[in-house]
């Protein structure tokens, strides 16, 4: 028990400074640890209710409306981010956020067929032909399609793994100026974490594509595009704000731990 209490509070202790560093206020990042749990425990509760359940995770329903704003959120904040690098002369990194913007805005594109549900539009014979759902997408294109989970399993460990592993061994490179341009806060974890945890139950344990345990892979993107959203926002408000200087920061959790 001592262990774990000691665990306990060099975590909460990790997460205080983490969320301090990002200008985060404690009850919103206690907000964000919650809502992936909450997603994820409210679309299993509506599981036994079938007409619920179809309609959360069906096709332009609720879960899919909020995927495609977050990842909106994210497709806006990130050309902003890019140009406020680009301005810094921040070259690598302005490059690196160029490409993640335009492989948003694909993403976002596919997210509601490129807008084909929405004004109507047919779809191209030949598109018809090799698209599982008969839709203007790329992503459900056979071939392509089998590649999307791994994608996904891929982008969720990194926003999962690198704020733990930062927090266990990132002090000695607490000065790159890049770190949090890379580096998700870690009350962002939950977020990735459970759409990796998804996607390795799926992977290792549940391969057969079941229409329940399918659909419920929209609740776990949903957790995977907030984390997103919310990093490249958090990326784009320390950007826009003047930054404090190293020993300033240092003073500051000083008297922050005092008090």
């Amino acid at each position: 028990m001592p262990a774990i209490q000691e665990w306990r509070t060099r975590a909460a202790g990790h997460l205080r400074q983490d969320s301090e560093d990002w200008r985060i206020a404690p009850r919103h990042a206690k907000l964000l640890i919650l809502t992936p749990f909450i997603i994820a425990v409210a679309a299993a509760a509506a599981l036994p209710f079938k007409d619920f359940y179809l309609w959360l995770v069906n096709e332009d329903s609720l879960i899919e409306w909020l995927q495609f704003l977050c990842l909106l959120g994210a497709s806006i904040f990130l050309p902003l981010i890019t140009v406020y690098l680009v301005r810094a002369k921040r070259w690598g990194m302005a490059l690196l956020y160029g490409v993640v913007t335009l492989g948003v805005w694909f993403l976002t594109g596919e997210e509601i067929s490129w807008g084909q549900r929405i004004f109507g539009w047919a779809t191209p014979d030949a598109l018809n032909e090799v698209n599982r759902q008969g839709e203007t997408t790329v992503h459900n294109i056979r071939g392509v399609q089998e590649l999307v989970p791994a994608a996904m399993l891929l982008a969720s460990l990194y926003g999962a793994a690198a704020p733990l592993v930062w927090a266990a061994v990132g002090k000695r490179w607490e000065h790159l100026k890049s770190r949090r341009l890379l580096v998700p806060p870690l009350c962002l974890v939950p977020a990735f974490l459970l759409a990796a945890a998804y996607r390795l139950f799926r992977l290792l344990i549940w391969p057969e594509p079941t229409f329940v345990i399918s659909e419920y892979a929209e609740a776990m993107e949903l957790c995977l595009y907030l984390g997103l959203a919310m990093f490249c926002w958090f990326n784009l408000r320390l950007l826009r704000q003047p930054q404090a200087e190293p020993g300033l920061r240092t003073e500051r959790r000083r008297v922050h731990r005092r008090t």
